[in-house]
């Protein structure tokens, strides 16, 4: 009896991984011919166990997805292969140890940005020339694939990203190939509106941003208009325009239908009613708190874009502030893109240092808009106190904006 019982195990063992076999091989087959390359017949034991490969070039890059084995363990390994840049260029996901590494000498090149150096180590063979290379743009393409596939590493000649487990989804396969693709055409093409629309965020003009990345011609390359795309929808709803927003995160969606990034940003634009709002009381907005606290819930390291919105408007947006911090920018204006008609001041302040440990931090600015006259009281690197009111925040800088304000 039990060794027809055990045949009987094994027979329906062996139907339920040839069923799982079967349903992973037509998602590679579908990912390979939807990415137009070619996938290679895979060799295992009766049909079981084989590895998958499939590689090919898309746009001038070589790109592959295949799984191997390790301990015991398969996994999805997804490469994409660019013309060496020439700077020996080592890029990964920032960690502790790597930080006890630096007080110990250990090579890691800072450029200057907080937010960057914080979150990704970096090496090369000519510092200088990395720092210069590594534009506003490119970093926020490289901390946006390494805050979504932690494991990226990036070098001068390949992006890498290995994953536990077979990926046997083609929408996964494709996105996160298309994810890495955009990073990599980022790295070796100078798109000037998108770095020129970096910097302007980074600023704090997003205003300014829009208007050049909506006035850009497109590039003829669909993974630098990805990326292109990607600020227009984050733009567009930090800025209260949801449903322009909506239909950019909806084209997102459908070219890469697994993407994390783009599948929770098409899902926070998909609501056409305003967010959340708390009753103010009848003395004015309640406030929102001191603006560390602030800071810390907001862009704490775990939070994706999206994580970051969310809260702000749940939480924060409309509220009263009462802050101080150090001048960085400071400007008049008849009109602005981001506060509309003046004469006012648009100022530019870091409020706070998010201490992720003891070894690294990062800034956080308020963008705030002032009456006509303020810039005459102030000046550049002093420290001011300001009140006002919550309104915007552009979460992949770290920007928070703040309208119907005064110094105090």
């Amino acid at each position: 009896m039990f060794p027809f019982l055990f045949i009987a195990v094994a027979g329906v063992a062996l139907a339920a991984a040839s069923s799982r076999r079967q349903k992973s091989n037509q998602a590679w087959a579908r990912a390979a011919r939807e990415l137009g390359i070619t996938l290679k017949p895979t060799a295992g034991v009766l049909g079981f166990f084989g590895k998958y490969s499939m590689t090919g070039q898309i746009n001038g890059l070589t790109v592959t997805i295949d799984t191997h084995q390790s301990n015991d363990t398969t996994f999805t390994r997804y490469r994409v292969r660019y013309p060496a840049l020439g700077l020996g260029l080592q890029a990964k996901r920032q960690h502790g140890l790597a930080r006890v590494g630096k007080l110990l000498g250990f090579q890691d090149i800072e450029v200057g940005d907080p937010v960057f150096d914080e979150a990704i180590i970096v090496k090369g063979d000519y510092p200088e020339r990395v720092a210069s290379f590594l534009t506003p743009s490119r970093r926020v393409a490289i901390t946006g694939l390494i805050e979504l596939y932690p494991g990226s590493k990036i070098t001068d000649t390949e992006i890498a990203y290995s994953k536990r487990g077979l990926d046997s989804d083609y929408r996964q396969l494709i996105s996160t190939m298309q994810r890495i693709l955009s990073v990599a055409q980022e790295l070796r093409a100078i798109d000037r509106p998108n770095r020129e629309a970096a910097d302007r965020r980074l600023a704090g003009d997003v205003g300014e941003a829009l208007e050049i990345l909506a006035q850009a011609a497109p590039s003829g390359d669909p993974f630098i208009d990805f990326a292109r795309k990607q600020q227009i929808g984050e733009i567009r709803y930090a800025q209260g325009d949801r449903a322009g927003a909506r239909e950019v995160f909806k084209e997102l969606a459908v070219q890469t239908p697994a993407d994390p990034a783009a599948d929770r940003w098409a899902r926070r634009g998909a609501s056409d009613s305003p967010a959340p709002t708390t009753p103010q009381p009848a003395d004015g907005p309640e406030p929102a708190g001191e603006a560390a606290v602030v800071a810390e819930h907001l862009f704490r390291k775990e939070n994706y874009s999206f994580d970051t919105m969310e809260i702000f408007e749940n939480e924060y947006e409309g509220k009263s502030v009462a802050w101080s911090g150090e001048l960085k920018r400071l400007r008049r204006f008849d009109h602005d893109r981001d506060f509309g008609d003046g004469p006012a001041v648009k100022a530019v302040f870091s409020i706070a240092v998010l201490e992720t440990d003891i070894y690294a931090g990062r800034d956080v600015d308020a963008i705030v808009r002032l009456p006509h006259g303020a810039e005459g009281e102030m000046e550049i690197g002093g420290r001011y106190s300001f009140r006002g009111i919550l309104s915007r925040c552009d979460p992949a800088m770290r920007n928070l904006f703040v309208s119907d304000a005064v110094l105090t």
